[in-house]
């Protein structure tokens, strides 16, 4: 399973301190057992087992909702979001 933490470590570039706080906050709250809708989280409509959170204007965190609870999936630009969307409905297929 990934972690936040190896999520952040292995990011192409560095992700600013402020939402790499935000991530945290966002996976410690799950765990608690916030509902992601009160925590700016979506569905993704394209692959519904799938929720995205802003962590700020252009990084995005999506989590992936199983059976046994939420697991952090990747983080990613804005403008990289869509590529990893298709990757992920290539690789369920």
């Amino acid at each position: 399973m990934t972690s936040t933490k190896h999520l952040i470590d292995t990011f192409q570039s560095r992700l600013p301190r402020c939402y790499t706080k935000k991530a945290f906050d966002i996976e410690k709250k799950l765990k608690e057992g916030t509902l992601y809708s009160a925590l700016g989280g979506r569905k993704i409509q394209s692959c519904p087992t799938y929720i995205r959170f802003k962590l700020g204007k252009g990084f995005r965190f999506i989590w992936h909702v199983a059976p046994d609870g939420f697991h952090p999936k990747t983080i990613t630009t804005r403008q990289g979001f869509e590529r990893i969307i298709n990757q992920i409905r290539k690789s369920s297929y």
